[in-house]
């Protein structure tokens, strides 16, 4: 259950990471084919992980080295996010 809380949690804050990269264009009027698919991506992201982990029972999680590679980057993709908000 850990592991696969873990995993969704992870790919959770890859989505919202690449949502709120594209948001601050959408929202200044511009929009570009780039910005609209990273944040309808980011948005899918979150949606289908949490739908996954809550809908069911035993949910799908990867072997060990994708499991430590997702975590890996969304931490990484969060901390750069935070950095260039800086």
């Amino acid at each position: 259950m850990r592991r696969a809380l873990l995993y969704h949690g992870s790919l959770v804050v890859c989505g919202f990471v690449l949502a709120a990269v594209s948001v601050p264009s959408l929202v200044a009027g511009e929009f570009s084919v780039s910005g609209v698919l990273m944040a309808v991506g980011g948005v899918g992201m979150i949606l289908a992980s949490g739908y996954e982990q809550l809908a069911n029972d035993d949910p799908a999680v990867p072997e060990t080295p994708g499991l430590v590679l997702v975590a890996v980057f969304a931490a990484l993709a969060l901390l750069a996010w935070g950095l260039s908000l800086l």
